[in-house]
């Protein structure tokens, strides 16, 4: 286990009153099915981008700034049209495809705090996400989406935003991502956060590396480690 810890004290005193997942790389595998969904689309309208470019400048983002982005950079406008279509055939892949993270759900089902999502993605896209891995249930009223605030990540906004909804704060508020951006914006927000590269999109040595510089607590492998982290901070029980 790789650990990068900003203030060993302060974390050793502090209790986590909730926990924010991540949804797509920590609560489902769809890291790899959604880039290349959305490498397709947009080769499809004129962009000239890798699929490991595409991995790397919108890994983690909404789709709102991916638009901005590409048409900044290289003209190429995503229409709504065109990502409607996109999602309507990568609905269907998850349907049929969609496994979750492996360790999910016993992590899930030891917690005594409570957790939510808060996702970059549409929150059409995380209802389909969640329901085909059966993982809906575990979040019901709890899933909130960049589209609920102004900036999305790596802006805390959303992961504030999740935090004073479920009635916690900042402070005592630990997050688990699998994207820099997403790591970016629980240390903007001030929040403790692991690093997760148990996606298959994160077994590359160097996605882990970007966790770390982007500034995680900790980054791990599994929830098996997730689950030891929780352990050694001391947590206040429901």
């Amino acid at each position: 286990m790789l650990s990068r810890i900003r203030n060993a004290q302060s974390i050793n005193k502090t209790s986590i009153d909730l926990i924010i997942f991540d949804c797509d790389g920590v609560l489902v595998d769809s890291e790899l099915l959604s880039i290349d969904a959305l490498h397709h689309l947009i080769i499809a309208q004129g962009g000239a981008l890798s699929k490991s470019q595409v991995i790397q400048q919108f890994q983690g983002r909404s789709m709102k700034s991916a638009q901005e982005e590409l048409f900044a950079t290289q003209g190429v406008e995503l229409t709504q049209a065109s990502i409607d279509d996109m999602n309507m055939h990568l609905f269907t892949r998850f349907k049929a495809e969609l496994q979750v993270v492996t360790g999910v759900e016993a992590f899930i089902e030891s917690l005594t705090i409570p957790c939510c999502v808060a996702s970059s993605s549409h929150p059409e896209r995380i209802d389909v996400s969640l329901e085909a891995t059966q993982l809906k249930a575990y979040f019901t009223g709890n899933v909130f989406s960049y589209t609920m605030v102004k900036y999305g990540k790596p802006a805390p906004d959303l992961f504030l935003f999740a935090a004073a909804k479920m009635k916690s704060t900042a402070d005592r508020t630990l997050v688990i991502e699998d994207s820099p951006a997403g790591i970016e914006a629980a240390r903007r927000a001030d929040m403790l956060c692991i690093g997760l590269t148990a996606g298959s999109h994160a077994k590359n040595p160097s996605h882990k590396q970007k966790l770390i510089d982007a500034g995680a607590d900790w980054v791990v492998d599994s929830y098996e480690e997730v689950s030891d982290i929780i352990t050694s901070i001391v947590c206040k029980r429901i």
